[in-house]
């Protein structure tokens, strides 16, 4: 029986879930047959860390148990006979089987940004662009084989338990890069759904902008707009923006004391959609509302810069549900597949934004979409935050240039503030 040495590294049954689908530590009084498979896991990794789940399938009359331990060839041969003892204690346990795997799939570091931009990406999803792929970065990932971070091209796919991405596709992703003297390892992981927006249909983030003729701007999201029924992008036009939403102000209220009036602190119609993105896409999917003379609830931010393909930037953002948030913008810009993204007006196509990566907890989660990403020390915008994957812990934003460009060819006048810089 070999080492699956794919993702996860594993040793056990064919088809292990790419993920979990719902699990739970095994802790406190537990059945007869995982307490035995307790005991043949420290017999035979007994100076190993060792963790146990239990993994129930979603859909089907399986569990499994999950032995967590640390992968390395010298422990090949422990793997193997841990594995076979517990197939002989789960053969007669129908819809009951064992696996054991590295320790650091379950319990990895978050990644770490790359600092290079080598790869060309629109070549590697074309070498699986038949299969339902989501998202494909290079970012440092743990490598078990390596014992260390590692630059690798991570993908995520809604059907990564698919026979054909082992047999097929990973090998030939392998290849590629090995033709372009590239030292990547590859991985693959399950990922349904991205967090594009919010889990509701509130509003969240706004970025104030000022143009030519004196008139107040807010930029905001346009995508929670468009999933009412019936919304079209003429319909838009005229509604109102609010802020803070219907649901921060029901918050507000409950937290206010009996003396205050949630008056005071509600401001509301902020503005009415004026102009909303034609382009199409769900990465720029913006819209402008103007604000009455005088009302002013945000600064006009200095200046905003271009992000550069091959170079890290150290950023910080302000969002609704995640508060402020430092990360890296990685070097190599990110793919994304928006044929599987829900509400996706452009449906079916491949799109380039950046990631970025957080040391200790996500960047940004739904709640936080359309709050600007700002270099560290100058506050310089360099993007809005649009998205969260799950599988891989990085957030996605999409350049403050792409932006600005496309407001400006749909407005008459252009925008005077913030002015574009370049970062040193």
């Amino acid at each position: 029986m070999d080492i699956d040495k794919y993702v996860p590294y594993r040793l056990g049954t064919a088809k292990l879930a790419p993920l979990p689908n719902k699990w739970k530590s095994l802790e406190g009084s537990l059945p007869p047959k995982v307490q035995e498979a307790r005991a043949i896991a420290i017999e035979y990794l007994k100076d190993e860390p060792i963790a146990m789940l239990y993994i129930r399938h979603r859909g089907e009359e399986r569990n499994t148990v999950l032995i967590l331990s640390s992968y390395a060839p010298a422990l090949e041969n422990k793997w193997r006979k841990a594995i076979e003892k517990l197939y002989e204690c789960f053969k007669h346990k129908e819809g009951l089987i064992a696996e054991i795997v590295d320790y650091h799939v379950y319990n990895a570091p978050l990644p770490k940004s790359i600092t290079t931009a080598e790869v060309d990406l629109h070549q590697v999803v074309a070498l699986f662009d038949d299969h339902e792929w989501m998202t494909v970065d290079v970012l440092r990932w743990y490598s078990p084989v390596r014992q260390e971070d590692w630059p690798t091209v991570v993908i995520t796919a809604r059907d990564a338990g698919k026979d054909s991405w082992w047999s097929e596709k990973i090998p030939v992703v392998e290849q590629f890069l090995k033709d372009q003297g590239l030292d990547l390892e590859v991985v693959l992981w399950f990922l349904d759904q991205l967090l594009p927006g919010l889990s509701s249909d509130e509003q969240d983030e706004h970025n104030l902008l000022l143009v030519e003729d004196g008139r107040k701007f807010g930029v905001t999201a346009c995508r929670n707009f468009r999933q009412r029924p019936g919304s079209t992008q003429a319909g838009l036009i005229g509604l109102s923006i609010q802020s803070p939403s219907s649901y921060d102000n029901r918050l507000l209220k409950k937290w206010l004391s009996e003396d205050l009036k949630a008056e005071d602190f509600h401001i509301s119609n902020l503005g009415k959609i004026s102009t909303v993105s034609s382009s199409g896409s769900w990465l720029t999917d913006w819209c402008l509302f103007e604000l009455p003379p005088r009302k002013c609830i945000f600064m006009v931010p200095e200046s905003w810069a271009r992000v550069e393909d091959g170079k890290t930037y150290q950023v910080k953002k302000q969002g609704r549900s995640t508060g402020l948030r430092e990360g890296t913008i990685s070097a190599s810009p990110s793919i994304i597949n928006s044929k599987y993204i829900k509400h996706a007006q452009d449906a079916g196509t491949i799109t380039s934004a950046r990631c970025i990566v957080s040391k200790d907890m996500p960047f940004c989660l739904p709640g936080d979409y359309g709050a600007s990403v700002q270099e560290n020390n100058s506050g310089t915008i360099l993007g809005l935050c649009v998205a969260y994957n799950e599988a891989t812990k990085v957030s996605y934003m999409t350049p403050i240039a792409t932006i600005v460009g496309e407001i400006n060819d749909a407005v008459a006048s252009k925008i005077k503030e913030p002015k574009e810089t370049q970062l040193e």
